[in-house]
């Protein structure tokens, strides 16, 4: 077992924590600034590096800085109160591998209370941090359209909501529903019903941007919300585009044959027409209903004409 090693210019003995070598499947030393003294051989086995990649530099690449965001803090704050530290920091193997540790920072103060070195005790969670994450996408994310799903939507909306509201900029909301596609569930199956849907995202996917949220409310309805600074003209020309594309020929495996297909869409804007997200969306489905008592086809932004009448929709743009 290691007894003391030297870190910035000072002796830091490690006898009194004994776990540093025999319990600890991962530990580490870093000096005041944070660079690698000590790693053990579970350290060295587990990424794959050795001492000349790891004594005396970061425990993080240059520009990984937000990867260990957690990390950083932990140091700051240890350095300031002298008291331990624990959380789950991610850092990447030699082979660029994905690693999540559960890390305790154990801060180490000279005789005027100066911390001049920190233990790391860690534990490789990677299998525990990867299922989370599984759980949580299946939670929020709809597994055959692989778009968010209702709940993972209004979360991620609510949020973007909060923060447009913050910063003032205009945030679109839009609610999709395909046309006649109950008859198309009903005479060609659902497997066929399923294709539709798969074909209709993949082509939506392809007008929007990665910033646009895009969730399946349930059945044939989805939902758009533009938080990249779209405005509402603009906006505007996307669901055109997406219209158009949705009544270009689709065929479809399961039956082997085309069918035809169209989309209405309601739209509705913050702030002119609603004063949070939940606002908003029902603005937008007021408007939906509207497009398709007009046919469907199409898309209507909702517009409040009257304060006597604030349900009152006017116009196809």
């Amino acid at each position: 077992m290691l007894n003391e090693l030297i870190v910035s210019g000072r002796k830091l003995e490690l006898g009194s924590v004994s776990y540093m070598e025999e319990d600890a499947f991962i530990s580490l030393v870093l000096d005041a600034q944070g660079k690698v003294s000590y790693a053990n051989p579970g350290y060295y086995a587990l990424t794959g590096y050795d001492s000349d990649d790891v004594v005396d530099a970061p425990l993080f690449q240059p520009g990984e800085e937000h990867y260990t965001s957690s990390l950083l803090v932990g140091l700051k704050v240890s350095r300031l109160t002298g008291e331990k530290w624990q959380g789950e920091v991610f850092l990447r193997k030699k082979n660029n591998e994905p690693l999540w540790l559960d890390v305790t920072l154990l801060p180490r103060c000279d005789e005027r209370g100066d911390v001049f070195a920190f233990i790391l005790v860690c534990f490789d969670i990677t299998h525990h941090v990867t299922i989370r994450e599984r759980l949580h996408y299946r939670a929020h994310n709809d597994a055959l359209t692989k778009t968010l799903n209702r709940q993972g939507y209004y979360i991620r909306s609510r949020k973007k909501f909060r923060a447009a509201q913050a910063s003032g900029a205009e945030t679109v909301v839009a609610i999709l529903d395909l046309d006649n596609f109950k008859t198309i569930n009903d005479e060609l199956g659902h497997a066929a019903g399923d294709e539709v849907l798969r074909h209709f995202i993949s082509r939506v996917k392809q007008c929007i941007s990665d910033t646009t949220l895009l969730g399946r409310l349930g059945g044939d309805e989805f939902a758009l919300t533009f938080i990249d600074g779209i405005d509402e003209h603009d906006a505007g020309l996307l669901l055109q585009r997406i219209i158009e594309q949705t009544r270009l020929p689709m065929y479809l495996q399961t039956i082997r044959h085309q069918v035809a297909l169209s989309v209405s869409i309601g739209v509705a804007t913050w702030p002119r027409h609603g004063t949070n997200f939940a606002s908003v969306l029902k603005a937008a489905d007021t408007a939906l209903y509207k497009v398709k008592a007009l046919g469907g086809d199409d898309f209507i932004n909702y517009q409040i004409v009257s304060t006597a009448d604030p349900h009152s929709i006017v116009g196809s743009v």
